[in-house]
């Protein structure tokens, strides 16, 4: 990969490219799992049972989306609404048993050829530790 220049491209290009090779990867296996990429998110992202706000937040998704998300899943018998034990009006979103199995699916998927596996070990491992640090709100 490089520019019309003969140059290397910039850091932003390369993890742009590098976040469509692993949006492509993770929509990849939630299709092979019977989900889209959406329901598969959300699903990733209900290790424990979340408020729909904040499940909101965490797939970067929008009320209404993430609604018409979770109808989908509670049709599906996936997630399950229950209600939030310190806030009558709200409700927590959770895996139900089947959820859970799907999600440990999910999981195995990714782990199978994932588009960064092409580097040894030790660039894996430092390539996460400059990510975290240049991520780290501190």
């Amino acid at each position: 990969m490089t520019t019309p220049e003969g140059e290397p491209p910039g850091l932003t290009a390369l993890l742009y490219a590098a976040t469509a090779r692993l949006d492509a990867h993770f929509a990849a296996c939630a299709g092979a799992i019977g989900l889209t990429a959406s329901q598969a998110n959300a699903v990733h992202e209900l290790a424990e049972p979340l408020g729909m706000r904040e499940l909101g937040r965490r797939m970067c998704c929008e009320p209404p989306n993430v609604t018409f998300v979770v109808d989908r899943l509670v049709e599906r018998g996936l997630v399950e609404r229950r209600p939030h034990p310190k806030d009558r009006r709200a409700k927590l979103i959770a895996l139900t048993p089947e959820g859970a199995e799907l999600r440990a699916r999910l999981f195995s998927g990714l782990a199978v050829d994932p588009p960064l596996s092409g580097l040894p070990a030790a660039d894996r491992r430092a390539l996460r530790v400059l990510l975290a640090r240049a991520l780290n709100d501190d």
